[in-house]
């Protein structure tokens, strides 16, 4: 990457950042409104405008659902845009120029020997979910990233679920005492999208190919024009509950 584009790069992601949290942490807008304007200043407004105006954004979001692991930090490209973040905690998406980043995880208020690190590719205009699930049942991470879809048809709502207890393993999701919805949904996957007329939906998760329940789900209420995310999280050992966490753009 020449120094104009890793400049103008640099310039973007410094101005998205500090425009995400001049409303919730002035602190962290005052942080990086300047490093904008300094990168601003070694690459060209012609440059930036085009990136900006012909690639739209992609946005991003984290999750923790590691029961077991204690909260941790999140770089981006040695940047810290979260900062001790606890189980079952998620953020708001943050904007970033489409590209690849580097993603690096720590324990709060350290920054080296990271407990987890990966690259990922963004694409322009795509929503991105990165979960920190368990790997297996200890406190090894695993960093999962999932595709958002916001598109929603005219007054429907939509729904899907993400499996992320490494105590369940396979699952199906039933309507309470009735049909399966989604079968053998795997430890670490995704459903996909289900449309739905906005109501109250009773459910219960079930292990897989039977009719025991692992998990009732009732009163799961789905709004109209919104996409909904249920991730299956926790587990049935004493030190955390399964249940679930729904999460809407």
């Amino acid at each position: 990457m020449s120094d104009k584009q890793s400049y103008s790069q640099k310039s973007i992601t410094y101005d998205l950042l500090s425009s995400y949290y001049k409303n919730s942490d002035p602190q962290l807008h005052d942080y990086y409104f300047p490093k904008h304007l300094k990168s601003l200043e070694k690459s060209t407004q012609q440059s930036r405008y085009e990136q900006m105006n012909v690639l739209p954004p992609a946005q991003i979001r984290f999750l923790h659902a590691a029961p077991t692991v204690p909260s941790f930090d999140v770089y981006i490209n040695e940047l810290r845009i979260i900062e001790n973040f606890s189980y079952k905690e998620n953020n708001g998406y943050l904007p970033l120029p489409p590209g690849k980043y580097q993603l690096d995880i720590y324990r709060s208020g350290q920054n080296s020997s990271p407990l987890l690190n990966c690259k990922v590719a963004l694409e322009s205009g795509s929503s991105y979910t990165i979960a920190l699930a368990p790997a297996q049942a200890d406190e090894s991470l695993k960093m999962l990233s999932f595709e958002d879809n916001p598109f929603v048809p005219p007054n429907e709502a939509k729904f899907r679920f993400i499996q992320l207890s490494h105590d369940l393993l396979t699952v199906d999701i039933a309507v309470k005492d009735g049909d399966v919805v989604f079968d053998q949904l795997h430890f670490r996957k995704a459903s996909e999208y289900l449309n739905i007329h906005p109501m109250i939906v009773n459910f219960e998760v079930r292990i897989a190919g039977t009719k025991e329940i692992a998990l009732p789900l009732p009163n799961k209420a789905f709004q109209v024009n919104t996409p909904s995310t249920i991730y299956i999280i926790g587990s049935n050992r004493k030190s955390s509950s399964l249940e679930t966490l729904t999460l809407s753009p």
